[in-house]
């Protein structure tokens, strides 16, 4: 009987890149969620929720990305980069949140699951050039 292929062998590097930040962005978006649900009850406010739980996200994913998703060492040059990313999906995911909330009166928690997708799309492409310059590992 011969012995099981590793999944390794039979998938990609590319979608094996996927998978991993498909996985990050599990912990990374629980993560920040949890902490809009947290800061939202303290202040009350949709919108500085958001903002803050977006940041404190930001710093998980810049580490799991860099070391897990694309197996990069540290290097000078790649954080203002990821934050210019961040600050792009960080103004989509506000707009698209303001916009649910405030002129269609879509439940808050809702609009956020939202936000956090189109934001995810964003992260990923940039994340993918800044830390491979398009190239798979």
């Amino acid at each position: 009987m011969k012995p099981a292929k590793k999944a390794s062998s039979w998938i990609s590097p590319s979608l094996w890149q996927k998978i991993r930040f498909a996985m990050v962005g599990v912990i990374n978006t629980l993560t920040a969620y949890v902490a809009f649900i947290a800061l939202y009850q303290i202040t009350h406010r949709h919108i500085l929720a958001s903002v803050l739980a977006y940041f404190i996200g930001m710093m998980v994913s810049y580490v799991l990305n860099r070391s897990f998703v694309f197996k990069q060492p540290k290097r000078s040059g790649q954080f203002v980069p990821f934050c210019v990313v961040n600050l792009t999906s960080l103004a989509c995911s506000t707009g698209i949140l303001y916009l649910l909330v405030d002129h269609l009166g879509m439940y808050v928690y809702l609009a956020q699951v939202f936000a956090i997708g189109a934001s995810m799309v964003i992260n990923y492409l940039g994340y993918r050039t800044i830390f491979t310059r398009g190239v798979y590992q």
